[in-house]
Parts: structure tokens; sequence; C-alpha cells
């Protein structure tokens, strides 16, 4: 599913206020990714990748509305491998999957990283994220590779 900008609808912002690390919802799961939402509990939401130098693995996260059409409200990040993904280009970030891990352990670690790792992709974010294109658009986009090929 595309996320959809018409030109009445304003593009998504990274919150304006600090995300507060005492609500954010944080997990670690097996298969190597890392959720976080920043309302304390996950929501229904889809992943749009960030495509920004250093951040591949990198995704932010978009409300589904009551349609289950993607929203402009940013609720959270994504990342995905972590361990075996993010961690290779972003070293610091293992801290987050071993906090997350280490459940009440690891919250106090977890409540003094996330702000910078928010700030990171929050700046990437704001000076790399782009619209996915539409199924229509990602189709033709296929159809011509395979006619070059």
């Amino acid at each position: 599913m595309a996320v959809k900008h018409p030109s009445t609808t304003p593009v998504p912002r990274w919150p304006d206020e600090p995300v507060d690390p005492e609500i954010v919802w944080v997990d670690y799961v097996p298969s190597d990714e890392l959720p976080v939402y920043f309302g304390g509990k996950p929501v229904p939401a889809i992943s749009s990748q960030l495509h920004a130098p250093g951040f591949r693995d990198t995704a932010v996260m978009f409300a589904l509305g009551a349609d289950d059409e993607a929203t402009d409200d940013i609720v959270g990040v994504q990342v995905i491998p972590m361990l075996v993904g993010a961690v290779q280009e972003r070293p610091a970030w293992a801290v987050l999957a071993w906090a997350a891990m280490a459940g009440d352990f690891g919250g106090e670690l977890l409540k003094e990283r996330l702000p910078g790792f928010l700030a990171e992709v929050g700046d990437a974010f704001t000076r790399y994220w782009t619209p996915a294109l539409s199924i229509e658009e990602q189709m033709a986009e296929l159809t011509q590779a395979e006619k070059t090929a």
C-alpha cells in the first residue's frame, strides 16, 4: 500500500515535540526487528522506508485510518533487520536491541538512548524521505526494467 499525498494533504512531518521516552513502546523481536511506537502501545500502521544514507534498514510507521489507508500521522519507527543489518552501519544502535531484550533491566538505558536514536531517524526522515510509489507506478517500473533487461 502506498502512502498517498494529494496536493491538498500536507507532507508528513516528524513530531515537533521530542518523543517522551517514558511512554514509548519498544520491543526487540527475535526475527531481528526493533519496532518503536511513540504513543506507548502498538497501533495499526504501515512502514515506509527512509532511503537515506546509513538508514537502509529503517522505516517510519504511518498510522492507518478507519479505511485502512495510511495517514500522514507518524506513529513510530521500525528497524528490520536490526542486528544483522542496521547495526552494521550504526553500531551504537545495538544497545537499543539489548535494552529492549533486557526488559525492566534495560528500561533506564532505553530512556537514555532513545532520544538520540529518534533524533537521528527524525533528521534522516526530514532530509531524505519521499512517499512510496503507487502500486501502478511500481508495476510500470518493473515492466520497464524487464524490457531493458
